[in-house]
C-alpha cells in the first residue's frame, strides 16, 4: 500500500498507510466505546462529538459497547499492547477504528480524526496510522512576567492549539509578580496577577485535555522584582546592582556599560530559603503536577558582591550548585521533582555528575547553532535526566525571526531525540516589553509540536498550510507564508550577528543620541527593508480569516508593520544625526513624533484585547521615552521649549 503522500496532518503521524476505497459517516451512526477499559476513552468521544458537530453538522451519539441495532460510525478501541500516547486509527467497510492503550492515545487519535474531518468532510478515505510520540513531554512555557500577562481567555485560546497539536505540558513562566501571592499582597497589589482561583481554572481546563499545568517560579536569578524592594533587599548578592560584564551584553545597544539591578539571591543567607518557601507554599497548592520548575538561569551576580571571598576559595561552581541542592531540598519537602535551568551548570562539566540524578536539567538555547548535541550528551552521560528547550524567536523580533526559529527548533528535536531527552519545551519569552504579538509565536508553536510528536516524519512539515487552515481558517490560502515572511525580515537588516534580537527592535530601544548601531545600516538596506515590509503590509489586504478573532489578528499584524516602519525612519534619523555636522530634517522629525503616536495608540488598544492592563506603562516605557526625546530634538531646532 503506498504512503498517503497529499494528507494533511500536523504533527504528521508515525505511519500512514491508504487503500483504495472511501468511508462515507452514516448521518445516523454512532460513536462506540468498547473493550474493557472502554470509559477510559470517554473524553476523546467527547471531543469527536464536538468535531463532528462543529465540521460535518452530524452529533453522533455515544454509545457503550457494540449492539446489533447500533450503526457504529467511530469505534474507540482498547488495546493493552498500545504503549501511552500510542494510538492506531484504521477506516474501512466497517467504519472508523481508533485503537488506544492509554486515554490520551484516544483523545490524540481523536485530534488526528479532527483533521481528517477537515480535510474530507463525511468521506474518509481507508487508511491506516500507527502513531505515537517521539517525547514523552511535549510543552509550551509562556512568558507572563515580562509585562504581558494573557487574560484567561487568550489561555484557553491557547490551550486549544496545544490540544489539537497534541502538546502535553503548558508552564507559566513566573518572576517579579505575575501571581498573587497570598503573603506578600504588597508585591503585586498595583499589577493584574493570575490568582490562585484561577490557577485552578486552567489546571482543570488543562487535565481535561490531557495537558499538565506545571508551575514555573524563577528562585535564584531573575529575581529584580524582589530584591530591588526594601524588605527583600537585603537578600541580594550585591544589594547595590552590579556593571555586567563586557562580554554579556551588546555594546552598541549600551556603550557605557550595562547596570544591572540586584536581581541574584545570596547563596549562603538563610533567610532566602524562608521566603522561598514561603513563596512556594503559596504558590504550588494550585497545581496539581508533580513537577516544579525553579528556573535558576542566568545567575550573573554568584560570587560577585557578598560571597566574593567564599567563591574565590571554594570556586562559583560550587556556590551555585550547593544552594540548587538547598532548593531542591524545599521542593522534595512539597512533594515535587524539580526541573531547572541547565545554562549555569553546562560552565562547570565537572560538577553535572554531582547533580542529584532526580533533578530534571532544562537544557535551552535559541541560536540556530546552538550546541544541542554537545550539552545534551553531558547530562546524557551524567544520567540526569534532561528536556531540551528551543524557542520560538519572537521576542526581540518585532515580527519573529523565522529561519531561525525553524533551525533552532529543528536542531534542539533532532539531538534531543538522539540523546535521550524525556521532552521538548517550546519557549516564547517576552524581553524587554514583549512587543510581538500573539500570532507571531503561532509559527514556532506549530512546527516545535509536530517536531516533538514525530522529529523524522515532520522535518518539512507544511507550517504555512496548516496556519492557514486550523488556525486562521484562511480562505486566501495566504495567511501562513505570509507570516513565515513576516519573520524574515530581520535577514535584510546589516547581517551582524545579534542573539535572540533583531536591530529594529534594538534601535527603537536604544538612546536616540546612540547612532553605534545605526551605522551598521546602509541606506541601500533601509530602502531594502522598507520595500520588503512595504510588500508584506499589501498582501494583508487579500486575507480572508475565518477564525473568531479575524479582525484582531489582522489588526496585529499591521502593528507589527508599523513598529517596523517606525524603527527604519528612526535609523534614518539616526543617520543625520551622526554626520559631521548633524543635517537634521525637522519634518522627518515632527512626522516621527506623529506616527509614534499613532503606533503607541494602536498598541495600547491592541494589548487590552488579548492581555490584563497591568505591565503595559512598563512595556511601553521605552517608546515613550523616545518619544520624549524626539520633542526634545524638535523644540532644540525651533528654539522653543519641550513639550
Amino acid at each position: 500500500m503506498p504512503e498517503v503522500v497529499h494528507l494533511q496532518l500536523l504533527p504528521r503521524p508515525q505511519k500512514v498507510m491508504v487503500s483504495e476505497g472511501l468511508f462515507h459517516i452514516p448521518a445516523k451512526g454512532s460513536i462506540v466505546l468498547t473493550g474493557e477499559a472502554r470509559m477510559s476513552a470517554l473524553p476523546a468521544a467527547r471531543r469527536l462529538q464536538q468535531t463532528a458537530s462543529e465540521v460535518i453538522r452530524l452529533r453522533p451519539p455515544v454509545s457503550i459497547g457494540l449492539r446489533p441495532a447500533t450503526v457504529p460510525a467511530f469505534i474507540f478501541s482498547y488495546n493493552a499492547l498500545l504503549t501511552e500516547g500510542a494510538y492506531e486509527l484504521h477506516v474501512n467497510e466497517a467504519g472508523i477504528t481508533a485503537a488506544y492503550g492509554s486515554p490520551q492515545g484516544a483523545y490524540y487519535a481523536a485530534a488526528t480524526l479532527k483533521q481528517l474531518l477537515v480535510q474530507y468532510g463525511r468521506t474518509v478515505p481507508y487508511l491506516l496510522i500507527q502513531d505515537q510520540p517521539d517525547f514523552a513531554a511535549r510543552g509550551l512555557m509562556l512568558d507572563i512576567s515580562r509585562n504581558k500577562i494573557p487574560k484567561l481567555e487568550t489561555l484557553y485560546r491557547i490551550i486549544d492549539l496545544m490540544s489539537d497539536l497534541k502538546l502535553n505540558q503548558l508552564q507559566l513562566y513566573i518572576e517579579g509578580a505575575p501571581f498573587a501571592y497570598e503573603s506578600f499582597p504588597q508585591v503585586w497589589e498595583l499589577e493584574t496577577p493570575i490568582t490562585g482561583e484561577e490557577i485552578l481554572l486552567l489546571d482543570a481546563y488543562c487535565r481535561e485535555r490531557y495537558i499538565e499545568l506545571v508551575p514555573n517560579q524563577n528562585s535564584f536569578g531573575h529575581m529584580e522584582g524582589w530584591l530591588t524592594r526594601p524588605e527583600f533587599n537585603s537578600l541580594a548578592e550585591a544589594p547595590d546592582g552590579f556593571m555586567l560584564p563586557d562580554h554579556m551584553y551588546n555594546s552598541d545597544l549600551y556603550p557605557d556599560g550595562l547596570f544591572m539591578h540586584p536581581g541574584t539571591f545570596d547563596t549562603e543567607d538563610p533567610e532566602v530559603l524562608k521566603l522561598l518557601g514561603t513563596m512556594y507554599d503559596d504558590l504550588l497548592p494550585y497545581f496539581t503536577s508533580d513537577i516544579f520548575n525553579v528556573g535558576c538561569d542566568e545567575t550573573y551576580e554568584v560570587g560577585l558582591g557578598k560571597n566574593k571571598a567564599l567563591a574565590e576559595t571554594s570556586g562559583k561552581g560550587e556556590l551555585y550548585l550547593s544552594f540548587l541542592q538547598k532548593i531542591q531540598d524545599l521542593v522534595k519537602q512539597r512533594g515535587k521533582t524539580m526541573q531547572f535551568w541547565g545554562d549555569i551548570i553546562i560552565q562547570y562539566p565537572e560538577l553535572i555528575p554531582r547533580l542529584p540524578k532526580d533533578m530534571i536539567a532544562m537544557e535551552w538555547g535559541y541560536g540556530d547553532t546552538h550546541p544541542f548535541e554537545a550539552d545534551t550528551l553531558k547530562f546524557r552521560e551524567a544520567g540526569i535526566p534532561f528536556y531540551v528547550c528551543p524557542g520560538t524567536s519572537s521576542w526581540n523580533s518585532l515580527t519573529g525571526r523565522t529561519d531561525n526559529m525553524l533551525a533552532n527548533l529543528r536542531n534542539a528535536a533532532v539531538h534531543g531525540k538522539r540523546n535521550g531527552a524525556l521532552g521538548y519545551l517550546i519557549t516564547d519569552w517576552g524581553d524587554f516589553g514583549h512587543w510581538q504579538h500573539l500570532p507571531v509565536s503561532y509559527a514556532g508553536f506549530v512546527y516545535g509540536a509536530a517536531l516533538a510528536w514525530n522529529v523524522e516524519g515532520n522535518l518539512e512539515a507544511d507550517v504555512a498550510q496548516y496556519l492557514n487552515t486550523a488556525i486562521f481558517r484562511d480562505r486566501s490560502g495566504t495567511i501562513g507564508q505570509l507570516l513565515l515572511d513576516l519573520g524574515n525580515y530581520y535577514k535584510l537588516e546589516s547581517g551582524t550577528l545579534h542573539p535572540n534580537d533583531t536591530e529594529m527592535s534594538m534601535l527603537l530601544r536604544s538612546n536616540l543620541e546612540n547612532v553605534r548601531l545605526s551605522g551598521k545600516l546602509s541606506g541601500e538596506q533601509l530602502d531594502q527593508l522598507e520595500e520588503y515590509v512595504g510588500s508584506l503590509e499589501a498582501r494583508l489586504e487579500p486575507l480572508a480569516l475565518e477564525c473568531d478573532d479575524a479582525g484582531l489578528v489582522v489588526e496585529e499584524l499591521n502593528s507589527g508593520i508599523h513598529f517596523v516602519k517606525h524603527a527604519v525612519k528612526l535609523t534614518r534619523l539616526k543617520h543625520q544625526l551622526a554626520g559631521d555636522p548633524p543635517q537634521l530634517d525637522a519634518a522627518l522629525i515632527q512626522e516621527q513624533i506623529h506616527d509614534l503616536d499613532l503606533l503607541l495608540h494602536q498598541y495600547r488598544q491592541l494589548w487590552t484585547r488579548r492581555n490584563r492592563l497591568g505591565g503595559l506603562e512598563q512595556s511601553v516605557s521605552k517608546l515613550v521615552r523616545l518619544r520624549g526625546e524626539y520633542a526634545a530634538l524638535a523644540a532644540k531646532l525651533s528654539g522653543a521649549a519641550v513639550e
